[in-house]
């Protein structure tokens, strides 16, 4: 699908003089599953709330669907699955009865309520406590009926805070199958703000770094991580820091060790450059054993990004 699900354009929001939320320019593709990335304080909740039609911009739009939050809040909302950072549940009242309050403030009567809370049920694999108050519910349990929630109207916009807090590995693989399921099977736009950040680049389609209110990198994780420079690392049996500080390398390139034995660490602007550094090698007698592309993790991608901006 072309037709963004979530588009936002010089979307801004301040607090008495304190910018949260800065010139926030994204499109969220129809159908896709997007990570928005940030530390804490970063913008993200501020940015959910004006999605939501629960905070006005102080300038700039956002469009959900292409309806506008502000004056068509209830649409909106009744097009969105929200599974917010705090997940309120009733204490007193089974995993059953809680989805079942749910789906009646969703507006779902009868059989269709029925079906839809026995459903949710089942995919978050908590058929079998459906019966026990959700006072004797672990964090991860409570997690997963928050997400059961979230799903009982089969709304085409998902948001989900933090959805993996409180889940053990084996329930982060569950909901990881589930979030590919429901994009996969009924097409839904899944918006994801996460610190697991090897989760959100295996099942992102496109990540959104956010800073101190603005974004400073978006794309694939696959581009993120191919970055502007490129390296290698390359093993060499007779190398050592002399001989590497005096190889003639191309323009723009740099090598050092990587912390392992024999092992040097080189960037290059140009993927082509490789062939001379190995001949550069080959002709200093270094014995060189392996050369193996580097990829960097979208973690590297955060970390070296929010960092420089927290430093900047």
């Amino acid at each position: 699908m072309d037709e963004p699900a979530v588009q936002f354009r010089a979307l801004s929001r301040s607090f008495g003089g304190r910018s949260a939320v800065s010139g926030l320019d994204l499109e969220v593709q129809a159908g896709s599953v997007f990570g928005f990335l940030g530390p804490n304080g970063a913008g993200k909740t501020t940015t959910v709330r004006m999605m939501l039609g629960l905070l006005p911009p102080s300038a700039g739009s956002v469009r959900v669907f292409g309806l506008d939050p502000v004056r068509e809040g209830e649409r909106v909302r009744a097009a969105t699955g929200v599974l917010p950072d705090a997940v309120g549940l009733y204490d007193r009242l089974t995993a059953r009865q809680n989805l079942e309050f749910g789906a009646r403030i969703s507006g779902l009567a009868g059989a269709r309520r029925a079906t839809a809370v026995d459903a949710a049920l089942r995919r978050v694999d908590l058929w079998e406590r459906r019966g026990d108050r959700v006072s004797g519910f672990s964090k991860g349990m409570r997690q997963k009926l928050g997400i059961a929630r979230a799903l009982l109207c089969e709304a085409p916009l998902l948001i989900l805070d933090e959805p993996t807090s409180g889940l053990d590995p084996g329930n982060i693989v569950m909901l990881r199958d589930l979030l590919l399921s429901l994009v996969q099977e009924g097409g839904r736009t899944i918006f994801m703000c996460t610190h697991q950040l090897a989760e959100a680049q295996r099942i992102c389609d496109m990540v959104g770094i956010i800073q101190a209110g603005r974004l400073v990198a978006v794309g694939s994780p696959g581009e993120l991580g191919a970055g502007t420079r490129r390296a290698v690392r390359i093993r060499c049996s007779r190398l050592d820091a002399r001989g590497a500080a005096t190889l003639p390398l191309p323009q723009g390139a740099s090598i050092g060790p990587s912390g392992n034995d024999g092992e040097w660490r080189v960037e290059l602007e140009r993927a082509e450059d490789v062939e001379s550094i190995v001949a550069a090698l080959v002709a200093a007698a270094a014995g060189v054993r392996s050369i193996v592309p580097e990829q960097r993790s979208l973690e590297d991608v955060y970390l070296s990004v929010v960092g420089a901006q927290a430093h900047a």
